[in-house]
């Protein structure tokens, strides 16, 4: 008996797929240390680690966003009343008929 899969679950398994096989090759041609084409010296000791870079990606990405929301949050968001110019610190709550 044959599986039928969706349209667009099979393009969600070949996105996945893709990126598992560019994982793979990340890590057999920049992070593997006795590389095929070249001799690696690294700045630290903690680069020559088995994915130090994709974690230090990582970490730094959610970083970027944690900062980018706490500015936003911050000194984006104020709400000032455009009759008034007055900080509002909440919306007001519409009257109920009833």
């Amino acid at each position: 008996m044959r599986m039928r899969i969706g349209p667009r679950l099979a393009t969600a398994l070949v996105i996945v797929i893709g990126v598992a096989l560019s994982a793979l090759a990340d890590l057999y041609f920049f992070d593997y240390k006795e590389n095929l084409f070249f001799d690696r010296e690294y700045l630290f000791a903690g680069s020559g680690l088995l994915l130090f870079w994709v974690g230090f990606g990582f970490v730094g990405c959610v970083g970027i966003v944690v900062i980018s929301k706490w500015v936003g949050h911050a000194f984006l968001m104020k709400h000032d009343d455009p009759y008034t110019g007055e900080h509002v610190e909440a919306e007001p709550e519409e009257a109920s008929d009833g």
